[in-house]
């Protein structure tokens, strides 16, 4: 897989095998981004962002009501 610079990604295994990564960049300056405002300051689905980060529903709303997210 190739993100783009900077793109919050993540992946997830779903199958009962250990998974294994490689991981390299392209640049010395992969880019930034602050974990808490790209899933907490947008619209994405609460759903979404509770299972990615095991946070129960009341808490995503939480902080989505906190950092002024949507969804």
């Amino acid at each position: 897989m190739v993100f783009p610079q900077g793109l919050l990604h993540f992946q997830v295994n779903t199958g009962r095998a250990q998974a294994h990564f490689w991981v390299s960049f392209g640049s010395s300056n992969p880019g930034i981004q602050i974990l808490s405002n790209a899933l907490f300051s947008n619209n994405l689905p609460s759903e979404l962002i509770e299972k990615t980060t095991f946070l129960d529903d009341d808490e995503v709303k939480r902080l989505k009501a906190l950092l002024g997210g949507s969804g």
